[in-house]
């Protein structure tokens, strides 16, 4: 009985440390997209795979795109004649600063002010540094608008088919109705929940003890005048939560 009891003991103890290691050695630099993602082993290029994009040279992890490609056959072994097309998937650090500094230098010439500028593009974009884009786990699906998903014909009955079949395949959809700070929804982001978990789990990590190992690495137009400690914890963290 008592080896028994130690046996439990035992595995419980190298389940947790595992997982704790995983979560602990998420490399900085790919936990804020610093880093290639086309020259990175563990990443694969969709070009590669049987799913459907809308450019070339779309990269996600290896496990990530194996769950997806399942349930992208899943879909249309279902709905054969409608789109499931992905339109984002890895976005480093540097692409991710491009779609940034596009948007501030159009909105800020509105705005003339730091604060506002950046409220305005965290409506659907990331911060450099701060997007689960940058985790080769997060996908756009199809289209960027909430209206081709909740009025459209085909958008609805893909995005009924995402919320109740994406689950079976570890995916869960990030940014929901309901929460009280952070991006808009998002009914075509959706992020493997299994592999991603542990990159918001290193990231709360750094936010919590050592903050400024994230912070000093980003630097983008306007990330002097902005209170980034509280606009990581309001956006990056603001998720629904069955992505933690």
């Amino acid at each position: 009985m008592m080896m028994k009891i130690f046996i439990s003991l035992l595995v419980t103890i190298l389940f947790m440390t595992t997982h704790s290691t995983f979560a602990a050695t998420v490399p900085l630099n790919e936990l804020i997209g610093q880093f290639n993602e086309k020259t990175h082993p563990n990443y694969i290029n969709l070009d590669h795979t049987i799913l459907p994009v809308n450019k070339p040279n779309m990269y996600l992890q290896k496990p990530v795109a194996e769950k997806l490609i399942e349930a992208y056959q899943a879909f249309k072994a279902e709905h054969p004649t409608l789109p499931f097309i992905i339109i984002s998937a890895t976005r480093n650090y540097a692409y991710q600063n491009g779609i940034w500094q596009r948007k501030w230098k159009t909105l800020y010439t509105k705005y003339k002010n730091s604060h506002k500028t950046a409220d305005a593009i965290l409506q659907y974009s990331s911060m450099p540094g701060t997007s689960r884009h940058h985790w080769g786990t997060d996908v756009d699906i199809t289209s960027l608008e909430s209206s081709y998903f909740l009025q459209d014909q085909q958008g609805k009955i893909l995005y009924d088919w995402l919320i109740k079949n994406m689950p079976k395949y570890g995916f869960c959809q990030s940014f929901t109705q309901g929460r009280k700070v952070g991006y808009q929804p998002e009914e075509w982001h959706w992020s493997y929940q299994p592999i991603a978990k542990h990159y918001i789990a290193q990231y709360r990590y750094y936010m919590d003890k050592h903050p400024e190992q994230i912070i000093n690495k980003l630097n983008f137009a306007g990330h002097n005048n902005l209170n980034l400690k509280k606009l990581i914890n309001d956006y990056v963290f603001s998720i629904n939560h069955q992505c933690y």
